[in-house]
């Protein structure tokens, strides 16, 4: 079996079994990444579920499995750092994956400035980027980039609308004097 880079989850024998299968394909090279926001059990079921779908992802388009990147338990809208996330960038400025593949572009992206970091390193690595929920995302050209900046910015709004209905919400428990949890 070849090298397979995996995150540092506890994988279910079965998905990992899959994951090690697509690394014999013939395809061309590519990475899965997966992100959730908050995962308080710590069981990782999140993530789980967005690579099980990535596999089939993977198996429809073709692709040869070089690479798992996962950063559970972590936002992409708070702007700390996502440690998987930026390793699987150095690898693809080092050429090990052509294709990147997500749940949904909103894993990726959750703020304009990486989202344009990422276009950059796509359009000068030749990088393509698909998604299980949203389908492939065309920046090498300006439509598909102008389809991602959209995305991107949707997902943004989602986090600052979510924001604002949480600090409200935790304002009104204060004020009535009920117990917030966390």
């Amino acid at each position: 079996m070849s090298h397979l880079r995996l995150p540092t989850l506890d994988l279910p024998a079965g998905l990992l079994a899959r994951l090690h299968w697509l690394t014999e394909a013939s395809g061309s090279p590519g990475v899965m990444y997966a992100r959730i926001s908050e995962n308080r059990e710590g069981a990782g079921l999140g993530v789980e579920r967005q690579l099980e779908d990535q596999c089939a992802l993977f198996a429809q388009l073709g692709l040869r499995l070089a690479g798992v990147y996962a950063d559970n338990d972590l936002s992409a809208f708070t702007g700390r750092p996502r440690p998987d996330y930026l390793a699987m960038l150095a690898d693809l400025d080092a050429g090990r994956a052509r294709v990147v593949t997500a749940w949904h572009t909103d894993r990726l992206h959750r703020t304009p400035k990486e989202l344009e970091t990422y276009i950059d390193l796509a359009e000068r690595r030749g990088v393509v980027t698909h998604s299980v929920k949203a389908g492939p995302l065309d920046l090498a050209t300006p439509s598909g980039r102008a389809i991602a900046r959209t995305l991107c910015a949707w997902a943004r709004f989602e986090s600052e609308h979510k924001g604002e209905r949480v600090r409200a919400a935790r304002r009104q428990a204060a004020e009535q004097g009920r117990w917030q949890g966390g």
